[in-house]
Parts: C-alpha cells; sequence; structure tokens
C-alpha cells in the first residue's frame, strides 16, 4: 500500500482507533500520540487503545494520561491504524469487533505478519516516527510542537539517540524539522535517558549481577526476575534501558537479556556487528530488526537460558 492510499482512507474516514504494541515503547507511544494529535485537530474523532498505560519516563508526553485509559473499541469506529506491531497478536486491544474493522498496519519490522487490509512496512525507517513523519506531512497536517515533541520522542528512543545502524539521513533530517517546530530536544533527552527512579537504578544493580559471558566474552547474559523487581519495588515495563547495560561490553557482540513473567520468559535480544536476531527470534516465532529483536520461550528461566545461549552461539 501506498502513502497515497493511506491518506486517501484517512481523509475519508471520520472514527478512527490507533494502537500499538503491548509493553509499549517510545515510538510505539510516541508515534501513536503524534498521529492521535494531528488527526484530532484536522477534526477526526481518534481514540487510542491500549491495555497498558504508558512508561513513567514519557509522562510529558501530552496524551500521557489517555494512554491506557481503554483498550476495547468503540462500537462506532470505522477504522484501525496498528501501528508499530509486527504480529496482530501483540496488539495490546481486546479483540472485540477486531475481526469486522478495517485495519491499515503501519510498521518497521522485517518481521510483520501484513495482517492488515492494507499494510505498509517500511523496513528502511529506523523508528514508526518516521513514518508518521511522512504521512502527515502528505496529509497536509501541521507540525505543531506537541507533534514535533511525540515525533522526536519516537526517533531517539527507536534509534538510540541516533546511534543505531538503522539511523539514515531521513532519520536526521526530520530530527532537524522537528527541532525547527521549537522542541526542548535537550529536555527531551534529559527526561528519557537521564530520569530513571532510585529503586530502578537499584534494579540495574541486580540485574548487573546476574550477568555472564559466554562464548570468549561474545556473548552477555543477563536475567531480570520477578524476586528483582518485587525486592526493588519496581513494576514491570519497558527494558530497553537495561539491555543497554550489555551493550557497553566492549568485548560482547551479542547481548540477551531473558526476563521472568507471569506467561513464560520475554527474551530481549541486541547484536552489535555479527548476529542477525531477528533470524534468531525467528526460530522461535518472535521477530524484530537485524540488530534488535524478542521473542517469548513457555520454559523456565534455566530452560529458556540454556536454549537461548545455544542458539546464539551457532551464531557466533
Amino acid at each position: 500500500m501506498m502513502f497515497e492510499e493511506i491518506a486517501e482512507k484517512i481523509m475519508k474516514t471520520d472514527r478512527i482507533a490507533i494502537v500499538t504494541h503491548a509493553s509499549p515503547d517510545g515510538d510505539a507511544v510516541g508515534s501513536t500520540m503524534a498521529l492521535v494529535l494531528a488527526l484530532r485537530k484536522h477534526g477526526k474523532d481518534v481514540e487510542i487503545l491500549s491495555k497498558e498505560p504508558a512508561p513513567e519516563n514519557l509522562s510529558y508526553l501530552p496524551l500521557f494520561e489517555e494512554y491506557g485509559a481503554s483498550a476495547t473499541l468503540s462500537g462506532d469506529r470505522e477504522l484501525l491504524l496498528a501501528l508499530d506491531c509486527g504480529n496482530k497478536d501483540r496488539l495490546s486491544m481486546e479483540r472485540d469487533g477486531f475481526e469486522e474493522i478495517y485495519k491499515i498496519n503501519i510498521d518497521h519490522h522485517v518481521s510483520n505478519d501484513l495482517y492488515g487490509d492494507y499494510n505498509f512496512v517500511d523496513t528502511n525507517s529506523s523508528a514508526v516516527g518516521e513514518i508518521v513523519y511522512q504521512v502527515l506531512q502528505l496529509l497536509g497536517l501541521s507540525i505543531t510542537k506537541e507533534v514535533a515533541t511525540c515525533l522526536y520522542t519516537s526517533l531517539i528512543t527507536d534509534s538510540g539517540s541516533f546511534k543505531y545502524s538503522s539511523t539514515t539521513s531521513v532519520t536526521h533530517t526530520i530530527a532537524g524539522d522537528l527541532i525547527n517546530a521549537g522542541i526542548d530536544f535537550s529536555t527531551i533527552h534529559r527526561l528519557i535517558f537521564e530520569n530513571a527512579k532510585f529503586e530502578r537504578v537499584k534494579l540495574y544493580g541486580k540485574v548487573i549481577e546476574s550477568m555472564e559471558l559466554h562464548h570468549n566474552g561474545e556473548l552477555c547474559y543477563m536475567e531480570l526476575t520477578k524476586k528483582m523487581l518485587e525486592d526493588c519495588g519496581v513494576e514491570a515495563q519497558d527494558t530497553s534501558d537495561i539491555i543497554a547495560i550489555g551493550t557497553s561490553v566492549a568485548s560482547a557482540e551479542v547481548v540477551a537479556l531473558l526476563k521472568e513473567t507471569d506467561n513464560g520468559i520475554k527474551v530481549s535480544l541486541r547484536s552489535k556487528n555479527k548476529v542477525d536476531v531477528q533470524m534468531v527470534a525467528g526460530f522461535f516465532s518472535g521477530g524484530g530488526h537485524t540488530r534488535a529483536a524478542g521473542l517469548s520461550i513457555d520454559k523456565s528461566l534455566a530452560d529458556a537460558k540454556d536454549i537461548i545461549i545455544n542458539a546464539l552461539e551457532k551464531e557466533l
């Protein structure tokens, strides 16, 4: 599906719902809020769907209190926009009305299942915020300071402050335009990356204690248990800041963070140069990007650890 078709469908529709993936991160929340703000200003009736609130470090975003307030499609919705989610089972919403509503799937993950009636998947985009920016440009909708703040949040979180290999000249061009809209980019960066609560910093320490190096130091393993979260008084949420600790290890080519949940083990993978972690995640019905991917394993933590280490060592 081309941008023009997306724009035409959106402009012809008055009652829209927008949803993204479970365990929302900066790209998911930022791109959603940007699109909602812009469409509402244009007179559209737009609702946000999410079973979970946005991460606390995104509380500066304009629709923070609304995010997570409802996960059920209103009966009068005509269009569902699914952002930043490669698999329909990971969409953070109730399923009532899902099969019947017209769906546009907008994403940048290689592993996208193309579950929409229309699918636009641009794997060259560093963040879905890049795609949303271009949709808004095509629609002729103004990039206000509030919209720009949301989009900039999307870009810097999914590009790792422009350090990930997914970053392109387009990413920087868009970022420049957002800065020109008057955003306080240095404050946004501080609130996201330098704003952890004391309890979460203590949690970092427990995760670091779990760290192991395998395969001559090329594989960094870490784990996050329910007991660690309980001991530190921290609720489960996005773990991108935690896995980044592992990528700071000089010898580590690939990092695995195993997170214990009530529904099995969630695995986050990152790599620097050699390993295609999206391919590894695909072995377990997961997905993501070449350098950042995730999956779930319905095993004990000990069993999942053995499985993941074995799978990653084969790629090193």
